[in-house]
């Protein structure tokens, strides 16, 4: 039983060893796999974060990663953030992305944590660009130092500025500072929409041969040339950039200047760049001579400036702005400021056609006004009882319906298609005047953005002329017709008296009724006159629109085609055209969408729509006692009794 014993304890203890040899091989497998796995992860971390590593390789977005890092300085109380993107660098998405921080901060001052103070950074140090290839390249901005203290915006002058709102910069801050941030690449989408592809942007096709072969970083090369193909910021940006200084007014002030910006955003230029027009001309279009460096950009005086007087032409008649434009198309004020240009012929312009616009819609909405008073105060006006029973007798015939049509379906037809091109040219129009309302920038992409809207407004404009053109050969032919009908004395009219015999000309008895009914609404007359078949009123609204649609059609034309008429017309003609253009538009569509509009659709006596415009029959009411004249002259020599046939 002892050998038995002790047999067993023996085999106790050999499983006993043999259960830790067991484990502590298992433990040592582990430590092997586990090795193996670091080791495994360590070369994939370091073959796929090599880009990273190379972007970073002090490892400052440890930290600088966080969007929460900052602090509040103690002494001025402002927030300094140290957030850096690390998708700048890792996504290689502009110029400095691969960069190293050292290479702009002075290492010895960010070694430790938390850092030293730091020194200013200085734009023109030079710095070492790094490439997957191993061999550092240096890159200064050195000579762009040079280049600005020979322009206008040399350091002595950008230094001395003082601005409103106290000083941007800080004490030894850089002066690039003013225009430049942070650049980011300006993809031009539209020459390469491939690039806008994110899967596509990684440039798959040029690495499957030259990522070997030529040991560069393809993708960031080439959106470095192609980001240059046009300029680094959007005309808005530019402006945005240029109004730091130039629409500060203590910096005009000490420069002599107005603000040049607000003048440009005015303009044709400005107001499409505020609708995305990113082809449109900038700052930099005119004050850059084409292919020169913005950093040598010069003032006006300069001869050799490209604003200069003798150079202004040639800026103008750029391949990329207006090129076979004549020289005198330079005169257009592109910066002009109608407020402050007094004295000038575009200032007397503009106080010509605020003067129209007051002289004009001033006494039509004035009627409005008194006219609606009557309802308020419940003043009715009772018409002739015979007008009444001669309008009625007039309609239960076929031809007193027809004299008492007051339009035509010719003439509805061309009220339709007039109402139809007028809202057209006013929702493709007007978002040019009023850009920097947010529903011009609607209405714009209503449209599919400010080219298709401009084509459609050109365009529409065109049938509208030849619309308005059609109607004139008629009233001309019409006009002929009536001068070789006998007068009065039984020889022909003549075409003077045939001409202002129409039936539209406002004639020195409409203003005198106009006159009486001015009386009238002001409760000074007892009867309210009446009319023939159309109202001063009405003959007011229509000269109005055959001036209007005559002078907005040639304006719009000429500016249309501006480079052509430039051969015969100088830059001011073409500057006064864009002041006529505008405040006539203005004029039309207060107009009509005041007066008119009231007068067809929310007037009492015809909402929700007049029929006239659609029948061409003018209520008996309305016609009773607004256009009795009119009933009359339809009365004349016809029998009105019911079922009688026609006399004459």
């Amino acid at each position: 039983m002892r050998r038995t014993g002790r047999k067993q304890n023996g085999n106790r203890i050999n499983l006993c060893i043999c259960e830790q040899r067991v484990e502590c091989e298992m433990k040592v497998n582990t430590m092997r796999r586990r090795f193996s796995c670091a080791l495994l992860s360590a070369m994939t971390l370091l073959v796929v974060a090599h880009p990273a590593i190379a972007d970073d390789p002090d490892n400052c977005l440890l930290c600088h990663q966080f969007r929460g890092l900052g602090r509040i300085d103690e002494d001025s109380q402002k927030l300094h953030a140290y957030f850096v993107d690390p998708d700048y660098s890792h996504g290689r998405r502009g110029p400095h992305a691969r960069l190293a921080c050292t290479d702009c901060h002075v290492k010895s001052e960010v070694a430790v944590v938390p850092h030293k103070p730091v020194t200013r950074v200085d734009c023109a140090r030079q710095c070492h660009l790094g490439n997957p290839n191993g061999i550092d390249r240096r890159f200064s901005h050195e000579p762009i130092q040079r280049m600005l203290a020979e322009s206008s915006h040399s350091q002595e002058l950008l230094s001395g500025l003082a601005f409103q709102g106290g000083p941007l910069l800080e004490a030894n801050q850089s002066s690039c500072l003013y225009c430049h941030d942070e650049p980011y690449f300006r993809l031009p989408l539209d020459a390469a929409p491939q690039l806008a592809n994110a899967e596509i942007r990684g440039i798959d096709r040029c690495n499957v041969c030259h990522a070997d072969t030529i040991p560069i970083d393809i993708e960031y090369s080439l959106n470095h040339v192609m980001s240059r193909l046009q300029s680094s910021r959007t005309p808005m940006e530019i402006a945005q950039t240029c109004a730091v200084c130039h629409s500060d007014p203590v910096v005009n002030e000490a420069i002599g200047m107005s603000d040049a910006v607000a003048s440009y955003v005015r303009s044709f230029h400005g107001k499409a760049t505020l609708l995305g027009e990113h082809k449109t001309a900038d700052c930099l279009s005119c004050h850059v001579k084409s292919g020169e460096n913005a950093h040598l950009m010069l003032g006006q005086n300069d001869p050799l400036s490209s604003v200069h007087v003798s150079n202004i032409a040639n800026s103008c008649r750029s391949f990329q702005c207006h090129p076979g434009a004549d020289p005198a198309f330079a005169s257009a004020a592109v910066h002009l400021d109608i407020s402050s240009a007094h004295g000038t012929l575009e200032y007397a312009l503009a106080a010509l056609f605020i003067f129209l616009t007051i002289v004009t819609f001033g006494p039509s909405a004035m009627l409005v006004i008194l006219d609606l008073l009557q309802i308020i105060v419940g003043r009715t006006h009772r018409p002739s009882h015979r007008i009444e029973k001669l309008a009625n007798d007039l309609m239960a015939t076929a031809e007193g319906r027809k004299r008492l049509k007051r339009f035509s379906v010719r003439q509805r037809i061309e009220h339709w298609c007039l109402t139809i091109l007028f809202i057209t040219l006013v929702l493709t129009g007007f978002p040019m005047k009023f850009a920097d309302r947010a529903w011009a920038s609607f209405l714009v992409d209503m449209f599919g953005g400010l080219s298709i809207a401009r084509n459609v407004h050109h365009w529409s404009g065109i049938l509208l002329f030849f619309g308005f053109s059609v109607h004139v050969l008629e009233v001309v032919l019409s006009s002929l017709r009536s001068a070789r009908k006998p007068g009065p004395d039984g020889k022909p009219l003549g075409v003077v008296k045939a001409w202002l015999s129409m039936p539209m000309w406002i004639s020195p008895q409409d203003v005198r009724k106009t006159m009486q009914l001015f009386a009238y609404l002001l409760f000074l007359r007892k009867e309210r006159p009446t009319f023939g078949r159309f109202s001063p009123a009405e003959k007011f609204e229509y000269l109005g629109v055959f001036w209007g649609t005559m002078l907005l059609g040639l304006t719009g034309m000429l500016l249309w085609g501006e480079q052509y008429a430039s051969q015969f017309l100088t830059g001011k003609a073409i500057s006064l055209a864009t002041i006529a253009h505008t405040f006539e538009a203005f004029l039309a569509v207060i107009h009509v969408g005041i007066l008119h509009i009231y007068n067809v659709i929310f007037a009492p006596k015809v909402f929700p729509l007049s029929k006239a415009t659609i029948t061409g029959n003018t209520p008996i009411e309305k016609l009773v006692e607004e256009h009795s004249d009119f009933v009359e002259d339809a009365a004349m020599g016809l029998d009105t009794q019911p079922g009688a046939e026609p006399t004459a």
